[in-house]
C-alpha cells in the first residue's frame, strides 16, 4: 500500500513522484529532495 502525499515536506510543493527505492519513497520535482513516508500505527482506544 502506498500512501498518498499531498505536499513535499521540505519546501511545499505538489509535483511528486513516487520513487521505486527505497520503500514508501517520493521525490519532489521542484526541490529535488526524496522522503521517505513510514506509517505509524496506533492501538484502538477502548
Amino acid at each position: 500500500m502506498r500512501l498518498a502525499v499531498q505536499y513535499c515536506p521540505y519546501c511545499g510543493e505538489q509535483d511528486l513522484r513516487p520513487r521505486e527505492e527505497p520503500a514508501g519513497a517520493w521525490e519532489c520535482a521542484d526541490c529535488r529532495s526524496t522522503f521517505v513516508i513510514t506509517p505509524v500505527h496506533q492501538e484502538a482506544r477502548r
